[in-house]
């Protein structure tokens, strides 16, 4: 976790576009909606990392990122099942938060 890595600034700028349309629309939208956004935006960051660093395609981004685009889309048919999505997915990054710490 101690490499330095950064993003270019055409990524940075489409992170920062989403970042900004999504608060604007969790305005009127209903509040799970919020959470949807921010792990869309977890995707999309993760995305960045993993183009710019192929090296890191292997592991744990990489199959962190599958998980959340094959189950994020769960808010609209699974409301339950969404929640344990993300409760999952806080869990995974708790772990490998201590596994690198």
């Amino acid at each position: 976790m101690s490499q330095r890595m950064v993003l270019s600034e055409d990524a940075a700028f489409e992170l920062l576009v989403f970042l900004i349309t999504s608060a604007r629309g969790c305005v009127d939208e209903p509040k799970l909606y919020g959470t949807f956004r921010l792990v869309d935006g977890a995707s999309k960051l993760i995305g960045f990392v993993l183009e710019n660093h192929p090296q890191r395609s292997e592991g744990f981004l990489r199959d962190l990122k599958e998980e959340i685009d094959e189950r994020k889309l769960s808010l609209m048919t699974d409301r339950e099942g969404y929640i344990e999505f993300l409760s999952d997915i806080t869990r995974k990054v708790g772990q490998e938060l201590k596994r690198r710490g």
